[in-house]
């Protein structure tokens, strides 16, 4: 995900950060900055070249709880992070597909994956369904789209589920 902040003091700031691994690239008024040292619990730290010498620049944070650089002791608020109610609809829609999955009583009606397998993909699907709804800016719209992904969701665990029993009988 790419965020772009124009700041006073610094001009553009651009933040790009991977999906899957976090790893974040930062530059400042286009000018890449190097990357000093690996990333720690969140947190990855560079240098930033100045007229007056070399600063330390340390982003931390993700698109789930925000992102903040920290420049000579200020902080810069790149990214807000999830809302509560994006939160609270991956949450939802990974619990109810994973009891859902592990219930005999459930399955019979409508067969959806469980166990392992099930909660991974459920896992992996709530987080597309998080990523999807960041783009959104309307609560209602959030809800919409979470509601469509909720469906999607149940499509593909019946599909797997169909697909796997397919092989077994």
């Amino acid at each position: 995900m790419k965020y772009t902040v124009t700041h006073d003091l610094y001009g553009q700031i651009e933040c790009t950060e991977s999906f899957w691994t976090s790893k974040k690239t930062v530059t400042i008024n286009g000018v890449a900055l190097k990357q000093v040292g690996k990333m720690k619990r969140g947190q990855m730290t560079y240098e930033y070249d100045t007229d007056e010498g070399k600063k330390q620049v340390i982003a931390k944070g993700s698109f789930t709880s925000g992102i903040q650089l920290l420049i000579d002791g200020e902080t810069i608020q790149i990214d807000k992070g999830a809302t509560l109610l994006e939160k609270i609809f991956c949450i939802f829609m990974w619990v109810i597909l994973f009891i859902w999955g592990n219930s005999t009583y459930l399955c019979s009606i409508i067969p959806i994956m469980g166990g392992g397998i099930g909660g991974g993909l459920n896992g992996v699907l709530a987080l597309v369904t998080l990523l999807v709804m960041k783009f959104v800016k309307s609560p209602a719209s959030k809800i919409i789209v979470g509601l469509a992904m909720f469906v999607a969701t149940v499509m593909v665990n019946i599909a797997v589920a169909i697909v796997f029993l397919m092989f077994i009988l």
